[in-house]
């Protein structure tokens, strides 16, 4: 998964894991281990996540689904 843009749009956005995980309505924990790969976000994880951070779907895709999407 391409991790670092979830870390890089979290950070230009100046939201810290903790405001990030609040605004999803999970625990700092949980979403510290997602960040970092340790574990996988659910389906409606990748709806919020992406929603608070403001993912392309072109990002979407980079960071979940690993596809790179050409136009």
């Amino acid at each position: 998964m391409g991790l670092k843009i979830l870390k890089s749009k979290r950070a230009l956005l100046g939201l810290t894991q903790v405001q990030a995980a609040h605004k999803m309505g999970i625990n700092i924990k949980s979403y510290n281990l997602k960040e970092n790969g340790k574990r996988l976000f659910s389906l409606d994880e990748v709806v919020k996540v992406s929603k608070v951070l403001d993912l392309s779907l072109e990002e979407v895709n980079k960071v979940f689904l690993n596809l790179d999407i050409k136009s």
